[in-house]
């Protein structure tokens, strides 16, 4: 049984490539969900990998197999709309179930999220607007047309803390911007919403999602409303918020807690995606506060050595993924 992979070359059409440990070529292709590399000791089939890219016209492809099922990787809809235009079309050649349609893809930019899902009882997002700055006032205007408060920047595509600034006033706005390229590139507006617990710390959860089921991945704490893996260094000496997220992922692990996994259903229904990440925080009644919900996560890498805390969690997740590849292959 053979299952096709499809990864894409980002617009600016660059490759980053390594040497591993064996001296071989290793192509480092970002925007991907990386499902492919924990699949391919499966012995219930074979897996293939293919990359699309480019901007040409209408393709034919055509393969030595017919794959059963197809996995669509290709994840960022804001470096990778050439990419996941040709995946379209190629999706609908073979005539096999896919994964991760490229289509719904394409609707997972941050702004277009925040529309699907701003009217889903107990989930909150934040407005969000993307714009195309060339100069300091360009954003000045736009966040005078659209936010009261705090905003966040956030070069389109970017992730994590890279490219990333909170802006509380217009005054000086010129000098805080002087790191970024306004030269017509892709913004978000972001509206900043204080999300700051009780004990003063911030907290966010990854909660993967498979076919509406939810899965935590790991809850981060810091002392900024800048919460990324930074923040386990923060940790590290905090046994308590070390137990905190034990205790989480555990209790999630036995028994999702109701509401919530209903809340997720029905952003599993409005995205359309089998297979997803959601980076949130949860208040004290169960409210989720969205950062962002897409297929562009980290999700089954682990980069600390077993046994450990995440261990579970993310063979829960690939025993899930597998199930579900093998079960469109019936479809």
């Amino acid at each position: 049984m053979d299952i096709l992979f499809i990864s894409g070359i980002a617009n600016d059409n660059k490759v980053s490539a390594v040497l591993d440990k064996n001296g071989r070529f290793q192509y480092l292709l970002n925007g991907s969900s990386s499902v492919a590399p924990h699949m391919e000791n499966i012995t219930e089939f074979k897996s293939h990998r293919f990359i699309l890219g480019g901007t040409g016209g209408h393709q034919r492809y055509g393969f030595q197999f017919h794959p059963a099922v197809i996995f669509n990787e290709i994840s960022d809809p804001d470096t990778h709309s050439h990419s996941l235009g040709r995946c379209i079309d190629f999706c609908n050649q073979q005539k096999a179930p896919v994964l991760n349609r490229p289509e719904a893809i394409q609707q997972t930019r941050r702004d277009l999220v925040t529309e699907a899902l701003n009217d889903i009882p107990g989930v909150e997002t934040p407005k969000t607007i993307r714009f195309s700055p060339k100069t300091p006032e360009d954003v000045r205007k736009q966040i005078n047309a659209h936010f009261t408060g705090p905003v966040l920047l956030r070069e389109a595509g970017t992730h994590g803390g890279k490219s990333l600034t909170k802006i509380d006033s217009l005054y000086n706005i010129e000098q805080q911007l002087y790191p970024f390229a306004l030269d017509g590139r892709p913004y978000y507006l972001i509206e900043f919403r204080n999300f700051v617990s009780g004990d003063g710390f911030y907290r966010k959860f990854r909660i993967v999602v498979i076919e509406g089921v939810p899965y935590l991945r790991h809850m981060l704490i810091n002392d900024h409303w800048m919460v990324h893996r930074t923040a386990r260094e923060f940790m590290s000496s905090r046994k308590a918020l070390q137990e905190e997220e034990k205790q989480w992922i555990e209790t999630f692990y036995k028994k999702p807690p109701v509401e919530l996994t209903s809340k997720i259903m029905k952003i599993a229904d409005r995205l359309k995606l089998d297979y997803f990440g959601i980076d949130c925080n949860l208040d004290e009644d169960g409210n989720m506060l969205i950062f962002e919900a897409n297929a562009n996560m980290n999700i089954l890498i682990n980069t600390q050595p077993s046994p450990n805390l995440w261990d579970a969690p993310i063979s829960a997740i690939h025993e899930h993924l597998k199930a579900v590849i093998l079960a469109r292959t019936k479809a």
